[in-house]
């Protein structure tokens, strides 16, 4: 009993590390980017308002705008995912994200540390409620890809806040073969980032609306990532070091 409290603390301190020199690694990498952002006076104008917003990305893009939004105070909420091929390597790559999440400034709120999944969504609407902002994948916990579901469509209606979707993209990325084709930015690549309109949802929508509003969500996530695409393509930036050569 002791050995295994004892080994879950060793496994728990190193992820921490890991995660914390992971986060020093994409930091420097982040520096080097030619990142340009279309669209920030949306996000812009919904936190002059004082308005609690709910950032919108597709999950295996998530990465270059949970580092462009460092400053803004949110909530992540990770939903209890779907199990890998190897059940103790997906835990630990969840740890890992998570706790790279809370070295990078952000507050996040882990599933499994609830009884129950309603439990921690009750717990992310009280947040949001009281004018916390927060960040959720369309397509998360576990796809299908690029296939937005109801449930930040629901968040916006239980908690009054404006959504904003925002696309990704990179010329040059690493991409894990995961479902989702989670995306890592290479060393001085170009990047785009286009955040969207802020979309509203009545407190008295009904389901229909709820599953229209996901389908309105889908298309603008996936006309931004498109765009955003285009201008990190466009964009040239200095070649490589072994492209000269």
């Amino acid at each position: 009993m002791w050995t295994d409290v004892i080994r879950d603390r060793l496994i728990d301190g190193a992820v921490w590390l890991f995660a914390l020199a992971a986060v020093a690694v994409f930091r420097l990498v982040d520096s080097t980017l030619d990142l340009r952002v279309f669209g920030y006076e949306h996000l812009s104008a919904v936190l002059r308002s004082g308005r609690p917003v709910l950032i919108v990305v597709w999950h295996g893009k998530g990465l270059l705008p949970v580092f462009f939004l460092q400053g803004v105070p949110l909530v992540v909420y990770s939903s209890q995912t779907r199990i890998g091929r190897i059940p103790a390597l997906s835990r630990y790559v969840r740890q890992l994200t998570l706790a790279s999440l809370q070295h990078l400034g952000y507050q996040v709120l882990d599933a499994s540390q609830f009884t129950s999944e309603s439990r921690g969504v009750i717990r992310f609407l009280q947040y949001l409620q009281r004018g916390r902002g927060g960040v959720i994948a369309a397509d998360g916990p576990g796809g299908p890809v690029f296939r937005a579901k109801p449930g930040a469509a629901y968040v916006a209606k239980k908690t009054g806040v404006a959504l904003v979707p925002v696309g990704a993209a990179m010329r040059d990325a690493i991409a894990l073969d995961s479902w989702d084709r989670f995306e890592i930015p290479r060393a001085f690549t170009a990047a785009a980032l286009v955040i969207g309109e802020p979309v509203d949802v009545h407190e008295d929508a009904d389901e229909a609306t709820l599953a229209a509003l996901s389908q309105q969500l889908e298309v603008s996530l996936n006309d931004l990532t498109a765009r955003a695409e285009v201008e990190a393509f466009a964009h040239r930036t200095p070649p490589r070091l072994s492209e000269v050569a």
